[in-house]
């Protein structure tokens, strides 16, 4: 799955989500989830390796990989998980 974020126009799936799940995902604002990977991406290191985010229930986790690569995982409490590797492009 690609997700992709922008500012105007929000997040994007490829492929498209159920909306259960796609209404889980945007209990977060684009602020949130720019926030979010850019702490991933700016903030973390071989000695900081780990960032997360909780907020109505659901915990955006990231985890140091190498400068290009985190692992992220999307966790709700309604038991969606979305784990995957985040890359710098």
């Amino acid at each position: 799955m690609k997700i992709r974020i922008n500012n105007s126009a929000g997040l994007s799936f490829n492929p498209k989500i159920d909306n259960q799940y796609l209404s889980l995902v945007q209990n977060f604002n684009t602020q949130d989830y720019l926030y979010f990977f850019n702490s991933c991406f700016n903030n973390l290191s071989q000695t900081k390796k780990i960032f997360f985010l909780n907020k109505y229930g659901i915990e955006l986790k990231c985890e140091y990989k190498n400068k290009n690569s985190f692992s992220f995982n999307f966790r709700s409490d309604d038991e969606l998980s979305i784990k995957g590797v985040l890359n710098r492009e």
